[in-house]
C-alpha cells in the first residue's frame, strides 16, 4: 500500500475509494494492521487540538519504528518497542480511534436498518468513541468535525439533486458550496437542516432533552416537526442565530455572541451557568466514564467554568469542592455519594 494514501486516512483527508482500499488492505494480514496501528498511534499521541502529526512526522515515525513490537503489561502502564509509557486508559482510547475513527463499512454490512433517509447503496459511516474525536472529508469536499460519541452515515457519492447524510450526536459542518444541490443534514431528534454552503454545528443526542443547531456564516434552513400541531415548521436562521430544538419538536430562535458551542474544536470545555445534569452528559462524553449519582444534592448546582488541559481527576476535585459532594472512582465508573 502506498504510504501517502495510508497517511491521507490516518488524517482524514481520503477519498472514500481510498478509505476502501485501505480497509481491504489492512484485512488481508496481521503485520498489514499493526503497520496501520503504528502510524495511527503516532497520530494520536502526537495530535493536539491546533496541531496534528504532519506528513514528515509520519514518515519519520516508519522510519525509526520497528516493523514489529511486542507488549508487556507492567503494573498500569503498557511499554512500547519505541520507548514511549502510555497509560491504560490512553490505549484504550487508540485502540477506540483506530478502529472508531476509520469506521468506513459498506451499508449493506452494517447500516441496513439505521438510515431510512439514505439510499442503502454505497453508505459509509464514522463513529467517534466517548473520549474521542474525529473528522471526515465528505464526497463533495465538505469537512465534518465530530465531537465524542457521535456518528455521521453518508453515500459514498451524493445524488444529483441533493446530499444527504445523518447525525448522531454533536458535530461542526464546512459545506462546500452547490447551489444545484442542497445540504440535507438529518438528525437523530427528528429535525433537519438544509444548507447550500456555510458553517453551523448541531448538537443532537438521543439521550439530551434539548437539540442545538448554531449557525456561523451563510444561512441554513431549520425543518422541525412539531409534535403539538403534527406540522412541518421552517425556520430561516441567520448568523449567530442559535435554535433550540425541544423534545415535542419545538424551536425557538435566539442571538449569540460567542463561539463556546464549538469550544470543543479547540480542546475545551465552557460551562455557563450550566446545570449539573448537563455538565456530567459532557464530561461523561469527553472522558468516556460513567457517572452514578447517589447524592441528588449534586443537581442543586450549576457550573461557571472553562477546561481546557484539566484532567478527569482536577475536574471532579473543583465540581466536589464547589458543592461539597465527594466522589471515588471504580474502574469505569465515576460515582458521587
Amino acid at each position: 500500500m502506498k504510504q501517502d494514501i495510508l497517511i491521507r486516512v490516518i488524517r482524514g483527508e481520503a477519498t472514500p475509494e481510498e478509505n476502501r482500499l485501505v480497509l481491504d488492505w489492512i484485512k488481508k494480514s496481521d503485520e498489514n494492521l499493526n503497520y496501520f496501528s503504528e502510524l495511527k498511534m503516532l497520530w494520536v499521541i502526537s495530535s493536539t487540538p491546533d496541531k496534528l502529526a504532519g506528513e514528515e512526522d509520519l514518515i519519520d515515525f516508519k522510519n525509526k519504528t520497528p516493523r514489529k513490537f511486542s507488549t508487556s503489561l507492567t503494573g498500569h502502564k503498557f511499554w512500547f518497542g519505541f520507548g514511549s509509557a502510555v497509560s491504560a486508559a490512553i490505549i484504550i482510547v487508540l485502540l477506540g480511534v483506530l478502529f472508531g475513527l476509520i469506521n468506513f463499512q459498506n451499508s449493506n454490512q452494517r447500516d441496513k436498518n439505521e438510515s431510512a433517509n439514505l439510499s442503502l447503496s454505497n453508505q459509509m459511516s464514522m463513529y467517534t468513541d466517548k473520549g474521542v474525536k474525529g473528522k471526515v472529508v465528505l464526497p463533495d469536499g465538505s469537512v465534518v468535525w465530530l465531537n465524542s460519541d457521535s456518528k455521521i452515515v453518508y453515500p459514498d457519492n451524493f445524488a444529483k439533486d441533493k446530499r444527504e447524510v445523518e447525525i448522531y450526536g454533536e458535530a461542526y459542518f464546512e459545506v462546500t458550496k452547490d447551489t444545484t444541490r442542497p445540504m440535507i443534514v438529518h438528525t437523530a431528534k427528528g429535525f433537519a437542516i438544509q444548507v447550500l454552503g456555510t458553517k453551523f454545528s448541531v448538537k443532537s443526542y438521543e439521550n439530551d432533552l434539548e437539540s442545538k443547531a448554531v449557525l456561523y456564516n451563510g444561512s441554513i434552513r431549520l425543518i422541525t416537526n412539531s409534535k403539538k400541531d403534527r406540522e412541518e415548521v421552517v425556520l430561516e436562521m441567520k448568523p449567530n442565530d442559535c435554535a433550540i430544538i425541544t423534545e415535542d419538536g419545538t424551536a425557538k430562535l435566539t442571538r449569540i455572541d460567542k463561539t463556546n458551542d464549538i469550544a470543543w474544536l479547540k480542546g475545551e470545555i465552557v460551562f455557563e451557568n450550566t446545570p449539573m445534569s448537563e455538565v456530567l452528559k459532557v464530561i461523561e462524553r469527553w472522558y468516556g466514564k460513567n457517572f452514578n449519582v447517589k447524592d441528588s444534592s449534586l443537581y442543586n448546582y450549576k457550573l461557571n467554568a472553562t477546561f481546557k488541559s484539566e484532567s478527569l481527576i482536577q475536574i471532579l476535585d473543583i465540581i466536589s469542592l464547589c458543592t461539597s459532594v465527594k466522589y471515588k472512582i471504580e474502574e469505569e465508573n465515576v460515582i458521587f455519594q
